[in-house]
């Protein structure tokens, strides 16, 4: 099951540029029970992988700041931490509770932001003019932490309105910056003591190749208001899920 799951949670991540985390755990939770730390581990594992094929993928079309990128991640190491710690006090119903509202937050700043893929915007931006929102950066990345939820669902929005990037690069800078934290999350994961789940490894890495792949392309062929629907139904089916089975 988790092989074509990969696929498809890959595909729609690196598609609209947020991380695969926000749809693994539910999956990990809910259909294959894990513990909150084995979920959260098994889930920055899997999205490492199909992160670093989405960069590869960006990186041929030299669609990446990667300077700012870099700057990113390094800003985000302290929310990190933080939402490594407070994974190992949570229990399974509260970790869902806060991923169902995490979930409709996130769809609802999807259905919000109007910015077309077209749009005019910068290639790269000076890192002076994102050292402003460092705190902001640190702060989502505690969810990260916390949850496997990347960056990338809060990041897209900030490159596009705030800094000004076009939104083929704003995506590939995010998939970029989502590929580090997922790889320093799991390791203060593994730091902590978490236990990934073997199996659900196995089968999900090669999906999230293919997937992390399809999704540049699927992102040049289809209109971003059609990606964004079908995303926003699905987040807000699974936050309402969510939040009900944490009761």
């Amino acid at each position: 099951m988790a092989f074509p799951v990969g696929i498809l949670i890959a595909t729609a991540a690196s598609s609209v540029g947020i991380g695969g985390g926000i749809l693994w755990m539910p999956f990990l939770l809910i259909v294959m029970k894990l513990r909150p730390d084995a979920a959260v581990y098994t889930s920055l594992l899997i999205q490492s992988v199909g992160m670093a094929s989405g960069t590869v993928a960006y990186a041929r079309k030299r669609q990446i700041d990667m300077r700012l990128a870099l700057f990113l991640l390094m800003v985000a190491v302290p929310g990190l931490a933080a939402g490594g710690w407070a994974t190992t006090r949570l229990t399974a119903d509260h970790l869902e509770l806060f991923l169902g509202m995490l979930t409709l937050t996130t769809a609802f700043l999807f259905v919000s932001a109007h910015q077309e893929y077209a749009a005019a915007g910068l290639p790269r931006i000076p890192i002076q003019q994102a050292k402003s929102y460092a705190v902001v950066v640190s702060a989502m990345a505690v969810a990260s932490g916390m949850l496997s939820v990347s960056i990338g669902e809060w990041l897209i929005p900030l490159l596009r309105s705030r800094l000004n990037l076009r939104m083929h690069t704003a995506v590939a800078t995010s998939i970029t910056t989502i590929f580090g934290t997922c790889l320093l999350g799991a390791l203060i994961h593994w730091i902590l003591g978490a236990k990934s789940h073997p199996g659900v490894l196995l089968w999900a890495l090669p999906g999230v190749l293919v997937g992390g792949q399809l999704g540049p392309r699927l992102m040049e062929r289809i209109q971003e208001r059609r990606l964004k629907e079908v995303f926003v139904f699905l987040l807000t089916l699974i936050g309402i899920h969510l939040i009900y089975n944490s009761y």
